[in-house]
């Protein structure tokens, strides 16, 4: 099952933040949005995949999107 991620880039990725989209789709990210101001990715990832990502030098950060609902 994939979850929506916001990923924010290490230094390494901050000023080329298209490559770092690309290689989060080869790392099987659904890459929906890059914000390449804030050092931002915004996406889908399955869990396996988002552990794969987590380990890559140019992430600082893998935080999965909180969703709730009104009953």
């Amino acid at each position: 099952m994939s979850e929506r991620v916001v990923i924010t880039l290490g230094e390494e990725w901050m000023n080329d933040p298209e490559t770092a989209a690309e290689e989060l789709r080869r790392s099987g990210m659904h890459v929906e949005q890059v914000l390449d101001q804030l050092g931002v990715v915004i996406g889908s990832l399955s869990s396996a995949d988002a552990e794969e990502v987590r380990g890559l030098s140019g992430v600082a950060a893998v935080e999965v999107e909180d969703t709730f609902g009104i009953p």
